[in-house]
């Protein structure tokens, strides 16, 4: 079976672009990190720390990885009084407002790629790893992908 390996992003005219690459899924281990749901239904993620990860990535740069990946999703789910006003200008509008500016939540989202692209290049693609959005995934799960064999994955070296 094949699949798009993560996309990997790049800037034209201002406007960023994905290029899907071929993976080959008997070629990758994956390791998934449930929602922690003892917070209720608020987005976390359980920071248990991935077995695989041993002798590669510290236990501290998960961790830290994990509470800024929640931290992240705690802002963007808080209410405050810009998002009522943000939901009431979406009402009135008819939700046209959206086709002219961004929600809180999807500036929140850019922020939380921005950061996972960061971290896969620093410093999970260099250990063999490359951490999915939990975005991709309905918010379940984050998904870490590592390679049998990383000469097939274009973006772990």
């Amino acid at each position: 079976m094949v699949m798009a390996s993560p996309m990997q992003s790049s800037a034209k005219n201002g406007v960023t672009v994905h290029e899907m690459k071929a993976l080959r899924l008997e070629s990758c281990r994956k390791i998934f990190i449930p929602r922690d749901y003892a917070h209720g239904l608020n987005v976390h993620f359980e920071t248990q720390y991935p077995l695989l990860f041993r002798g590669k990535i510290s236990e501290q740069t998960w961790e830290n990885t994990v509470d800024t990946i929640n931290s992240i999703f705690a802002e963007a789910e808080k209410v405050c009084f810009a998002t009522i006003v943000e939901t009431i200008l979406g009402c009135v509008t008819c939700y046209c407002s959206r086709l002219v500016a961004d929600t809180i939540y999807q500036k929140k989202m850019m922020k939380l790629n921005e950061f996972l692209d960061r971290e896969n290049q620093e410093t999970y693609n260099p250990a063999g790893f490359h951490i999915l959005s939990p975005m991709e995934r309905g918010l379940r799960t984050i998904e870490i992908w590592n390679p049998l064999n990383r000469d097939l994955h274009p973006l772990i070296k």
